[in-house]
């Protein structure tokens, strides 16, 4: 069902909840426009922008369709991409003036809303009506990157750096992209190459500093995102300035950090369980919720905004991520996500929150077993069934949480790759090699094949730095799970036939582990 424009008006109010507020359009001013709508929109000042939408003229065909258009990014903007897809749609219908940025709106809500085979084909339709749509452009590659085809989407993102060296949005979504596959380093890099010739990049800005502050250079983050606020002041973006003026005094209230030295880490053991992260303060990065139908013609419940976490703002917490069971009520994850915490709360992907507690953890493997308050919504499980041993060659497809105060922490992410060999280091007959990248987050995260067979749980991966300082030998990485079996033998079950089922895409594959795969969030 399609949402009057006329009703706007109420949802936007939500966005002074907070701490932000917006200031009403003025009784006499400019005249009310199409142009003065889009430039609040674009300095965020949503609410006015709504107040100047509903005093025009809606007789004419091609008004109409730019004030939907306007409407639907008004709604994107908010995290409300179910809404938004419904003005995008009359704009579609309205005229044929703006075809290319209907279609386009149409793929990001898809995107958001977690259908990436619509959002990729909506985002060809926008390019066949305007070739030059940069915007198209990183639909498609976050939709690769979203499903795991990293190298595709590296080649469609170098290709747009090439073509369009001075796009802020291309060299964001590169550098995010190489922090994903190659850690933070790299997209610092990336974005400061480019501030060096923009620089007063505000985007940039911010993203650099929250990458920096991912790589522990918390001293130079502040500073970077210091800089970042006084050009988005600059630029009239209030919105944005408040939100990072409360990061800072979050993070930093004394000024201390300012002034400390960058401190050089340790390097970490061989078998590093970096993919799981302690999440400092959460960064600004808006990711709309997801709704995908799962693989049986069971609809996902979403909710229009993910719960929060119960936990008090600016606090630190550990991240990991987790599996929910065949029962609906327990969920497996590493012991070392959880250990020494007294507090567990988890999200799924359809962004529903559950309290957790501590079952039971294995003293062999590094399993553990949480049991949630209540059920998430229907069809969130995988069956035990599912649940099947990894052999050399399988597609190994991991999904999870990693790096959420750079990538976000409201939808999961997909990388894909095979299992390398059915043992661990030293021949560990209890874990496995695979070649799917893991980064800090990913601990306890399922691993898939394109079945949706379970075979195990994410846990670590090896250390390139530490080998090659003890033996002098580059390593590429190479990243471990724990069995299936072993969640089985954890769990007093016995492996069985696997399931025959066909083999999904990626992006099936995603729609239907979406409601099972959760966030967890810890604190002591």
């Amino acid at each position: 069902m399609l949402v009057s424009r006329f009703a706007i008006g109420a949802a936007i109010g939500v966005l002074a909840l907070g701490g932000i507020a917006f200031a009403g359009a003025p009784d006499s001013g400019p005249k009310p426009s199409i142009e003065l709508a889009q430039g609040l929109i674009e300095s965020e000042q949503y609410e006015p922008a709504v107040t100047i939408l509903k005093q025009l003229d809606t007789n004419d065909g091609a008004t109409k369709g730019r004030i939907d258009l306007l409407f639907g990014r008004i709604y994107l903007a908010i995290g409300k991409p179910a809404k938004a897809l419904g003005f995008f749609e009359e704009a579609s219908f309205s005229s044929l003036d703006g075809e290319d940025e209907a279609y386009l709106g149409l793929a990001e809500a898809d995107l958001a809303l977690g259908d990436i085979a619509k959002a990729r084909r909506n985002a060809m339709l926008a390019l066949k009506s305007n070739p030059d749509l940069v915007a198209a452009h990183l639909v498609l590659a976050r939709a690769d990157l979203r499903i795991g085809k990293a190298g595709e989407a590296a080649d469609r993102l170098r290709q747009l750096r090439r073509d369009r060296p001075d796009s802020e949005e291309v060299a964001i979504i590169l550098a995010r992209y190489l922090s994903q596959q190659n850690g933070p380093a790299a997209g610092i890099t990336e974005l400061q190459h480019f501030i060096g010739q923009f620089p007063t990049a505000a985007g940039a800005e911010d993203v650099l500093g929250q990458l920096l502050w991912a790589d522990g250079r918390k001293a130079q983050a502040i500073r970077v995102r210091t800089t970042a606020r006084q050009f988005y002041l600059d630029r009239g973006q209030t919105a944005r300035a408040e939100v990072m003026t409360t990061w800072l005094k979050t993070v930093d209230p004394q000024g201390r950090l300012q002034t400390q030295e960058i401190r050089v880490e340790a390097p970490q053991p061989l078998l590093s369980r970096t993919p799981a992260g302690v999440s400092q303060p959460p960064l600004p990065i808006a990711v709309a919720p997801v709704v995908v139908p799962a693989r049986r013609s069971y609809q996902a419940a979403v909710l229009a905004h993910p719960e929060p976490f119960p936990f008090p703002p600016g606090s630190s917490m550990l991240t990991g991520s987790g599996i929910v069971l065949e029962g609906g009520r327990q969920i497996i994850t590493n012991r070392h996500v959880i250990e020494g915490m007294t507090t567990i709360a988890v999200r799924n992907g359809t962004g529903h929150i559950r309290m957790a507690h501590v079952v039971k953890v294995s003293q062999e493997d590094d399993l553990a077993l949480l049991e949630i308050d209540k059920p998430f919504p229907e069809g969130a499980v995988i069956p035990i069934a599912d649940i099947a041993e990894p052999r050399p060659g399988r597609a190994a497809i991991v999904m999870g949480y990693p790096m959420i105060t750079i990538l976000g922490d409201e939808q999961p992410a997909l990388t894909e790759g095979i299992v390398a060999k059915s043992v661990g280091l030293g021949n560990d007959p209890n874990t496995f090699q695979m070649t799917a990248k893991l980064n800090k987050g990913n601990s306890g995260g399922p691993v898939f094949d394109k079945r949706g067979h379970l075979l195990g749980v994410a846990v670590g991966k090896t250390d390139g730095a530490d080998v090659y300082q003890k033996s002098g030998v580059i390593m590429e990485d190479m990243n471990i799970g724990i069995k299936g079996g072993r969640i089985l033998a954890f769990l007093g079950r016995s492996l069985t036939a696997e399931t025959d089922t066909p083999e999904m895409s990626l992006e099936d594959l995603y729609q239907q582990m979406l409601p099972r795969t959760v966030l967890i969030a810890a604190q002591k």
